[in-house]
C-alpha cells in the first residue's frame, strides 16, 4: 500500500471498476462512492442481471481485500513510527472508516450470495 497525498489510499495500478480505470490511488473517498453504487445496486434486487451480480461481487471482495490491507498498513504506521497525537486520532479514523467499508462490503457479499 502506498500512502496517497491524504495520507490514506491504496495505490492500485490498474484495478478495474465498473466505469473505470483506478491507475491513481484509491482513497477513502473512492470506497465510499463504490459503496454506494453497491447499495444502489443491491435495491435492484432480483432484477439485478447475473453478468452484474457477479462483476459486483468481485468488485466487493476487492474493495475488502483493499480495505483489510489499508487497516493492517495504517497499523504498521502507528507502531513503527512516531506520530503525535493528532495524527494518531487521523490514523485511527481512517482506520475506523475502512473497518466500516469491510463491514458493509461483507455483508452485501452475502446478499449477493443469496
Amino acid at each position: 500500500m502506498v500512502l496517497c497525498e491524504n495520507g490514506f489510499g491504496v495505490r492500485l495500478a490498474g484495478l478495474v471498476f465498473r466505469r473505470s480505470v483506478y491507475s491513481r490511488a484509491v482513497g477513502i473517498r473512492d470506497f465510499i462512492e463504490l459503496l454506494d453504487e453497491h447499495r444502489a445496486r443491491m435495491a435492484q434486487g432480483a432484477t439485478l442481471p447475473e453478468a452484474e451480480r457477479e462483476e459486483t461481487l468481485r468488485e466487493a471482495e476487492m474493495m475488502v481485500g483493499m480495505a483489510e490491507a489499508a487497516i493492517k498498513e495504517l497499523e504498521s504506521v502507528l507502531k513503527n513510527r512516531r506520530v503525535n497525537l493528532p495524527e494518531e486520532h487521523a490514523l485511527r479514523f481512517a482506520q475506523d472508516l475502512f473497518r466500516h467499508v469491510a463491514r458493509e462490503e461483507e455483508a452485501f457479499k452475502a446478499r449477493l450470495r443469496g
